[in-house]
């Protein structure tokens, strides 16, 4: 690395650190978003310090004394009760640019929706999953934000069909889907019971939350539909 891209590099930390010590940065997540603008992907979330990694490797850290973190919970001593998973949330993550032209998205599946939307903001990987829909979001300067869509009750594989359909839901309502080749693989059905026959924009829209203030504040979008908590077993259409 030359010297004036470590240059570069100390010069945005050092603005960083002195809009948080004059108090014109005054929450994390208001950090994070600054973060996002300049295109830094999060790699650490202490509770007085954020790390970020540019986009040409190097890493930067500043402190902080927002307080916003709720105390840890003291779990009883033995043996954790084991979960029972009984279905998987189908989500989406998305992001629009600020003239409403374009939009880009990611759709997954989770059993614990809190950590898979944790490791999306803080355990990216490149080429990975939602990796390039926070590089588009990050070349727009636009957040992203998740959005709960549906139950698909029952096994892994049936959530699978889920995940497939409302891809191609969000595809067919122009939506882009950045590396869709490497994680989009997924079954395409025709319909589903009980599912939407189309991207339900407006309800999306207005049950997503920026995906930050999901992780920090840890709080869960309002699911879009529920009807699929019955489907079991569950008969698929697909295409011929």
């Amino acid at each position: 690395m030359n010297r004036e891209a470590i240059e570069n590099i100390l010069t945005l930390k050092n603005s960083m650190q002195a809009a948080i010590d004059s108090g014109e940065i005054k929450s994390r997540e208001q950090l994070m978003e600054v973060a996002a603008c300049h295109g830094l992907i999060g790699t650490r979330n202490g509770i007085d310090y954020a790390g970020f990694k540019c986009e040409n490797g190097k890493r930067l850290r500043v402190r902080f004394n927002f307080n916003d973190l709720p105390p840890k919970e003291h779990r009883a001593k033995g043996p954790r009760p084991r979960k029972v998973t009984t279905g998987f949330w189908i989500y989406a993550l998305t992001a629009h640019s600020d003239d409403g032209e374009r939009k880009a998205c990611y759709v997954g599946q989770a059993a614990d929706l809190r950590k898979r939307f944790r490791d999306h903001l803080h355990r990216q990987r490149e080429g990975r999953g939602s990796f390039a829909l926070f590089q588009w979001a990050a070349r727009e300067q636009v957040d992203v934000k998740a959005v709960v869509l549906t139950w698909a009750a029952g096994t892994q594989s049936n959530a699978t069909y889920f995940e497939g359909y409302w891809l191609q839901r969000a595809l067919a309502a122009s939506f882009d889907a950045p590396d869709v080749q490497n994680w989009g693989n997924l079954p395409k059905p025709t319909s589903l019971p009980g599912q939407p026959t189309y991207w339900p924009a407006v309800a999306a829209q207005a049950n997503s939350i920026s995906l930050i203030e999901v992780v920090m504040q840890k709080i869960i979008p309002k699911p879009l539909y529920l009807e699929a908590e019955s489907l079991e077993p569950l008969q698929i259409l697909s295409p011929t």
